[in-house]
């Protein structure tokens, strides 16, 4: 065999089996210092703290949305009754009346979670 060839084989060799058991032997020291082994906690450094939870700016927010999410409400609602008045419900039942009552239904639900909080 090259002699080359002999050097690169028994390097890659070398790493191969040097390289999991330096692996071990860290989180072995790591366990052994009283810490675990792997990535730092992001939530243990100040500066990655997520800001405080203040209930009134979250309150405040849901208001502004609720306000938006009713006058959206009221305009669909308008609509749903003008697509009603002119479709005969007797015979078939026009795709966006269904659409329409469907998105008030999704925008109903969401109003009334955000106002329980």
């Amino acid at each position: 065999m090259d002699h080359q060839k002999r050097d690169f084989l028994s390097v890659l060799f070398t790493s191969a089996v040097v390289t999991p058991i330096a692996l071990i032997a860290r989180g072995a020291f790591a366990w052994q210092m009283g810490r675990r082994p792997g990535p730092p906690d992001p939530l243990s450094d100040p500066m990655n703290q997520p800001p405080p939870f203040d209930p009134k700016k979250i309150q405040e927010q849901n208001q502004k949305t609720i306000v938006q999410d009713i006058q959206r409400l009221y305009k669909l609602a308008g609509e749903l009754k003008d697509e009603v008045e002119k479709t005969d419900s007797t015979k078939t039942l026009s795709l966006p009346m269904i659409q329409k009552a469907k998105e008030v239904e999704k925008l109903a639900k969401q109003i009334a979670s955000l106002a329980a909080g």
